[in-house]
C-alpha cells in the first residue's frame, strides 16, 4: 500500500503519508481496526493558513489533526484479493482526487460562497458547528472579516450548550473579526 501511495506524490511510511501542495498539506492514513481484521483509509487536509487541531505541526500532522477529513469506503480486509486490491486503489484515487480537489477550492470559496455553501462543501468529517469554526478561522486569515463573523454566528447558533470549548473558540474568532 505504501508504494501505491508514494507513487501519488506522498511521503511517509507505516500509517501516515503526507503531501505538501502550495499552502495545503494532504494526508493519507491507514488505520487498523481494534480487532485487527480490517483497516480503514482516512484522508485529511490542512490549509497552512488555518490552525490545525491541537496546533499540530504541519510537517508531521496526522489525519485526525487536520480540520477536514473523510474516510475512503467503510472497511477493508487486510487479506485483499487481486480484485479487492484494485477496488481499494481505485477508491483511494477517486476519493483523494475529489476530496483534495474540493479542498483546493477553499480560498476561492471563502470569497464567493455563502455560509450554507461553505458548510455544505467543507464539513465532511466533523460537525457543522466545528466546521463553522475552522471556516471562520480561514476567512479571518484571508481577510474576510464579514464572512468570518457570519460563520461564527452560524456556529454559535447550532453549537450545543455543553460545547463550551467550541463556543469559547468561536467567540475568540468573533473578537478577532471586529
Amino acid at each position: 500500500m505504501g508504494s501505491f501511495i508514494r507513487a501519488r506524490g506522498f511521503k511517509g511510511s507505516g500509517q501516515n503519508f503526507r503531501k505538501i501542495e502550495n499552502d495545503y498539506v494532504f494526508v493519507i492514513n491507514i488505520q487498523g481496526s481494534r480487532n485487527g481484521d480490517v483497516f480503514f483509509v482516512n484522508l485529511g487536509a490542512q490549509p497552512a493558513f488555518v490552525p490545525a487541531e491541537g496546533d499540530a505541526a504541519l510537517p508531521t500532522i496526522k489525519e485526525h489533526e487536520c480540520i477536514m477529513r473523510m474516510r475512503v469506503g467503510s472497511e477493508w480486509h487486510w487479506s485483499l484479493s487481486g480484485e479487492s486490491v484494485f477496488d481499494l486503489t481505485c477508491a483511494i484515487d477517486a476519493a483523494q482526487s475529489e476530496f483534495f480537489g474540493r479542498v483546493r477550492t477553499l480560498r476561492t470559496a471563502i470569497f464567493e460562497d455563502s455560509v450554507e455553501q461553505l458548510i455544505q462543501k467543507f464539513s465532511a468529517g466533523t460537525t457543522n458547528a466545528r466546521a463553522a469554526l475552522h471556516l471562520s478561522r480561514a476567512a479571518l486569515a484571508l481577510g474576510r472579516r464579514d464572512s468570518a463573523a457570519a460563520l461564527v454566528e452560524y456556529g454559535l447558533s447550532i453549537a450545543g450548550d455543553r460545547a463550551t470549548g467550541l463556543i469559547y473558540d468561536l467567540k475568540a474568532v468573533k473578537s478577532a473579526a471586529v
